[in-house]
């Protein structure tokens, strides 16, 4: 008895055109986000192979398959909330629903748990944004062909599309903002000596200040974790030295709220003694006086990050340079920044 070849499924069509299954669908049904070529390369091989949609593909043409995955930290918290947002809002001009994977702040990673979301029949593609995946495994998965598009990791691989901010140029502004206001002992509290981020933050500091003359002193520079305790901490010990600064910068927001909390409690008048900076604005609307701090577009952040990510589903391939992209930040001036006090020498 002669063998019954096998079906030719959806999955074998996508392999042989090296495109995702939902390019194959987006072909098979004439939908838009395809590039020309892909679609001509998608055709010929259905045609080669003559492939017969399944109801799986027409699932997946309905928009039941559209799916993509976004791995998070937490669901809420003040800077994945509109990140969030941004990610949803874009998906669902483009078609696409979203399923969220949190990892957990203080979780230990396990190498299999993101392959949870990339799995054949679960996501066609997927957006991390936490620093507890390693940029292993992003790399692993744009090897093998799979989208993937990774928001503030905790390194940048020049090998995987990703999306940040202008970090780096937000602190230098705002170090060159403190020193425009007359503060020359201006205080920096980091993220610590490893994550990107913490890293370009720091480095932006230590620009502005050397454009406006100023160094960053040693006994200047204190090291957090992006916590609102660590803020906290680091402030009172800059504020008890024996010349503290005048003015302190925080690497986020919740760092800066520490720090206005540490002034406060030593009796400290705002901004008229301290000035102080954070960067984010996730937290500015909250405190007294109200923050100054470098803006992060995390919405935009979002909205790139799903941008890149069609374009790969769709089988375009982004060029390296278009495939990093840096959101603009910008310095927003409030209450809790101003001129240096003059000293009044007492005869």
């Amino acid at each position: 008895m002669a063998a019954v070849p096998a079906r030719v499924t959806i999955g074998r069509v996508a392999q042989r055109a090296r495109v995702s299954k939902m390019t194959v669908s987006r072909v098979i049904n004439q939908r838009p986000g395809v590039a020309p070529e892909v679609r001509a390369r998608v055709q010929r091989v259905i045609d080669e192979l003559g492939y017969v949609p399944s109801a799986r593909a027409r699932s997946l043409a309905m928009g039941r398959g559209n799916v993509i995955g976004l791995i998070l930290p937490d669901i809420v918290s003040e800077w994945t909330t509109p990140l969030l947002l941004g990610v949803g809002e874009a998906a669902e001009a483009l078609g696409f629903q979203m399923l969220v994977r949190t990892t957990g702040r203080g979780q230990t990673y396990t190498s299999d748990a993101p392959d949870l979301l990339t799995g054949s029949d679960l996501a066609e593609g997927v957006i991390v944004n936490s620093w507890r995946v390693p940029v292993a495994f992003a790399q692993r998965v744009a090897r093998r062909g799979g989208a993937i598009v990774v928001i503030d990791g905790y390194a940048r691989a020049a090998d995987v599309p990703w999306v940040s901010a202008t970090d780096r140029a937000g602190a230098r502004e705002a170090a060159q903002y403190l020193a425009g206001l007359g503060h020359r002992r201006i205080g920096f509290i980091g993220g610590g000596r490893e994550p990107y981020l913490a890293r370009e933050r720091l480095a932006g500091f230590r620009e502005g200040l050397a454009a406006a003359g100023l160094r960053a002193e040693p006994e200047l520079v204190r090291q957090g974790n992006f916590t609102r305790e660590a803020g906290y901490a680091c402030a009172r010990r800059l504020l008890r030295l024996p010349e503290p600064p005048s003015a302190i910068f925080a690497a986020n927001d919740p760092m800066a709220v520490g720090a206005l909390q540490a002034a406060h409690e030593l009796g400290l008048r705002l901004p008229e003694e301290l000035s102080v900076v954070g960067f984010d604005d996730t937290l500015a609307a909250g405190t007294y006086p109200a923050l100054t701090t470098v803006v992060r577009d995390y919405k935009e952040m979002g909205r790139a990050a799903m941008r890149l990510l069609a374009a790969q589903l769709g089988g375009q391939r982004p060029a390296a340079e278009s495939a990093q992209i840096d959101v603009p930040t910008r310095l927003v001036v409030r209450q809790s920044t101003a001129r240096v006090r003059e000293k009044v020498a007492v005869s």
